[in-house]
């Protein structure tokens, strides 16, 4: 085995470069660690997606007054926190425990992750029904293995979805 030394400079040529520019002083911000912020920025434009395309669609809003604009962005924003913070509280807890999540996945359940979505985990709760009986009962389908493991993730109680049963309606 022979090194090309022409290939390997026309390959390390043809690599291309990458040009990072910041106004922070060298004593502040080193090249490694301007790089790192940089290779995490996805991070934060995860966030703006979901506005864009995913889930918390901040679409061309047909208000006409400028309170409820305002004020459905502020919902918007909000419900983006809490997505973000469901998603790093589960995360954190899955590494510290080093577990990872099955069942997330339609047509694959026994895939497993150990960084679950928001979108994912509250998808997993939508088959809960609340039924409200003729004589003012009240009836909830029971928690899965994985909502409850989900709910046990986030360090939440799993009375938040158990109904009392000398609750009745009037």
């Amino acid at each position: 085995m022979q090194l090309q030394d022409t290939a390997i400079q026309k390959a390390e040529t043809l690599a291309g470069w990458r040009l990072y520019v910041t106004n922070a002083p060298i004593t502040q911000l080193s090249l490694s660690l301007a790089v790192t912020y940089y290779r995490d920025e996805w991070l934060l434009e995860r966030g703006f997606h979901r506005f864009k395309r995913g889930c918390l669609p901040a679409l061309p809003i047909y208000f006409q007054n400028q309170n409820r604009i305002t004020g459905l962005m502020f919902l918007l924003n909000i419900a983006l926190r809490v997505f973000t913070v469901m998603e790093f509280i589960v995360r954190q807890t899955l590494m510290a425990t080093q577990q990872s999540l099955a069942g997330l996945y339609d047509g694959n359940p026994k895939r497993k992750t150990e960084r679950p979505s928001a979108e994912k985990m509250i998808l997993a709760f939508c088959n809960l029904t609340l039924y409200f009986l003729p004589d003012s009962t009240i009836f909830m389908t029971p928690l899965s293995e994985l909502q409850k493991q989900i709910l046990s993730l986030m360090k939440m109680p799993e009375s938040l979805y158990q109904v009392d049963s000398t609750v009745r309606l009037t």
